[in-house]
């Protein structure tokens, strides 16, 4: 592969200066992410231990960066954009890979966001398919990324263009602490090329003329880390969820077709919480083999009901 100065790179590096682009095609994603090993990152761009989500994954708490040393993980975040009146939020899924390949996780993760599909009916992505992406990663934090013009095909008002764009930045810069590429506490900016060039006016809206950091304003205020949906659990299942400060009178729930067979409030963050950081919901419940939907809910500081929920099949036990 083939850097532009012209110089061959490996496939995969730790670190690579801001002007040496990996590029990385969409034959070698299928639909989702290669494995990569998770030396450290933050527990919200986890996977959760022993979930039906991510097996075999370190488990630490949503609002610590513990280190996960040596650990192999099969998994990685992608971000998604809400439909309705979650259209302003990002939400996220872990995704499980179909290959093996070893190639660049953070290509891997762009090329996601331009060409999967979510699992979950209720996300969606506002980028165009694109069969290949550069991107580089240096020591100081910045992710670069190197998109063909067609990724920016759709024409988006200016608030809908920084909510892609910030699909585009939180899912990379997970990408980049997953793999161990970035140390969670570095600070990570995102510089987006079109065709190895600044300056591309995005879907028509937005200048990219300086890099991008995470807007913790799009962060979805209520997540429902775990099941993920299509999970196949064994009951008991966990439930796991994040609601953020901002949110009041957040409940969980489990329904089997519209009727409730397990609920339960969920207790707010303690005043003068890190507004980023909010608090966690992890109970257990017994459940019969079936199929059911597993919600997350509560209102947002602007009074919108926001909420979070999975379909998932309960496998009868051995």
């Amino acid at each position: 592969m083939k850097n532009p100065a012209g110089t061959t790179e490996p496939q995969r590096r730790r670190a690579t200066a801001p002007g040496g682009l990996r590029r990385a095609a969409t034959g070698a994603l299928a639909v989702s992410l290669a494995a990569v090993v998770a030396s450290c990152g933050t527990a919200a761009d986890r996977p959760e231990h022993n979930s039906e989500a991510a097996p075999g994954i370190a488990s630490a708490p949503m609002n610590t960066d513990t280190a996960m040393e040596g650990v192999a993980t099969e998994q990685a975040p992608v971000y998604w954009v809400g439909t309705g009146d979650q259209s302003r939020y990002l939400f996220r899924e872990f995704r499980t890979p179909t290959s093996q390949d070893t190639t660049d996780p953070v290509a891997q993760a762009a090329l996601m966001v331009t060409s999967a599909t979510p699992a979950d009916p209720d996300y969606r992505s506002l980028w165009s398919a694109v069969d290949t992406v550069g991107t580089s990663v240096s020591p100081d934090g910045t992710i670069t990324v190197d998109l063909p013009a067609a990724a920016f095909a759709s024409q988006l008002s200016p608030q809908d263009a920084r909510v892609a764009l910030q699909q585009m930045v939180y899912t990379v810069s997970a990408a980049a602490v997953t793999a161990g590429l970035l140390d969670s506490s570095t600070a990570k900016e995102v510089r987006v090329l079109v065709n190895g060039q600044s300056g591309y006016k995005a879907f028509g809206a937005v200048e990219l003329n300086a890099p991008l950091t995470r807007d913790s304003a799009l962060a979805a205020p209520v997540w429902l880390v775990d099941p993920q949906t299509g999970a196949e659990p064994k009951s008991p299942v966990t439930v796991f969820a994040r609601v953020l400060p901002s949110v009041r009178d957040a409940r969980w729930e489990v329904l089997e077709d519209d009727r409730v067979v397990h609920n339960g409030n969920i207790a707010p963050a303690s005043p003068g919480s890190d507004p980023t950081t909010g608090t966690e919901l992890r109970t257990s419940v017994t459940l019969d083999p079936g199929t059911y939907t597993v919600r997350v809910s509560g209102t947002d500081d602007s009074d919108t009901t926001v909420s979070d929920d999975h379909a998932i099949t309960v496998r009868a036990g051995d």
